[in-house]
């Protein structure tokens, strides 16, 4: 049995699959298998794969979807043919440093846990280059550090620059959603939901590659992301019961979902003009009324507080909280309306 098993949903990357399958194969690290997920691309990604087959053969597993189910669902059929003890999940498009693999383990080692938490760095190339990029070409954008504390799974729900525990995913039945923007959030709550035990440690060995033709950055307000997280979070409510976790804890919750509810219309809802926000603002109060009648009760509301929260979430939630309780939160998204 392989030590760790790399996930790596493919859709429409040709160009880009072999810089990250290069990174991978090029590891100091080689005791892994890697799981690629075809869903349904249109271009000669598949190709590609099968090319690597031949280099690397009985390393690489290739599945077929049968028809497109987006990264969320491509990841979980992964998860469920995975056969080693931990789980990386890296995106086609990516790529990651030379020991990355070795790095997140000996973390792991070092801290046994269920989940190990890196930071990452952001890669772009210029507009001329694009995918046709090659590492040495592609320019460090940004380094991100993890979130600390509960929020370095909650506010940082993205599926790679992690490490996780295979045994701890499949046990408590822990998978994506089958909504196609914002199916991490599911994920990470509901490892949040099942008390999953972490360790942060700053490194930036994981690549993401900056892609302005990207599903999320090609969100705006037409798109309705607010109607996105509210379901979300329905389908999360149906499948977990809150019941059985303490007050603490479904509070921790519901602010993660004021945070997303407030990051979709500031974000993405900004410029949307008066009357469309209002439509916005009515249905995320709506929204959350139904799902968390106690939300003003919420002890994590503020702008110094929580504890390890990232300043701007922080920000966000504290100021949308605080107007909204005297009344003038209406007004704050009349402004963000015409911006």
């Amino acid at each position: 049995m392989p030590t760790v098993s790399i996930i790596i949903p493919v859709y429409n990357v040709e160009r880009l699959l072999p810089r990250c399958l290069d990174s991978i194969f090029g590891q100091t690290f080689q005791d892994f298998e890697v799981i690629c997920i075809n869903d349904c691309t249109p271009d000669n990604s598949t190709v590609v794969i099968k090319e690597y087959q031949k280099r690397y053969p009985e390393r690489i597993t290739l599945l077929e979807n049968e028809v497109n189910m987006g990264q969320g669902r491509s990841r979980a059929r992964g998860i469920d043919i995975a056969k080693g003890e931990y789980i990386l999940f890296i995106d086609s498009d990516d790529h990651v440093a030379e020991d990355y693999i070795e790095t997140y383990l000996r973390e792991m080692e070092g801290h046994p846990c269920d989940v190990v938490v890196g930071g990452y760095s952001e890669n772009i190339a210029s507009p001329a280059e694009g995918a046709s990029a090659t590492v040495s070409d592609l320019k460090i954008r940004r380094t991100m550090d993890a979130p600390r504390g509960d929020w370095c799974i909650l506010s940082y729900p993205t599926p790679w620059a992690k490490l996780f525990k295979r045994s701890f995913l499949v046990e408590n039945k822990i998978h994506f959603s089958d909504i196609r923007v914002g199916e991490d959030i599911y994920f990470s709550v509901s490892q949040f939901y099942h008390q999953a035990s972490y360790h942060v440690f700053n490194y930036y060995g994981y690549y993401y590659y900056f892609n302005v033709n990207s599903t999320t950055k090609s969100l705006t307000y037409d798109r309705k992301h607010e109607e996105n997280v509210a379901e979300i979070f329905s389908k999360f409510l149906r499948d977990h019961d809150m019941n059985l976790i303490p007050q603490e804890q479904r509070e921790v919750i519901e602010y993660i979902y004021v945070a997303n509810m407030v990051n979709a219309l500031v974000t993405y809802g900004h410029g949307c003009k008066p009357a469309k926000m209002k439509e916005k603002y009515a249905f995320f109060m709506k929204d959350m009324r139904e799902k968390f009648p106690d939300y003003k009760k919420n002890r994590y509301y503020g702008l110094l507080k929580p504890e390890g929260q990232t300043l701007k979430i922080r920000f966000g939630v504290g100021v949308t909280m605080m107007l909204h309780k005297v009344g003038l939160d209406k007004l704050m998204f009349y402004v963000i309306s015409l911006i």
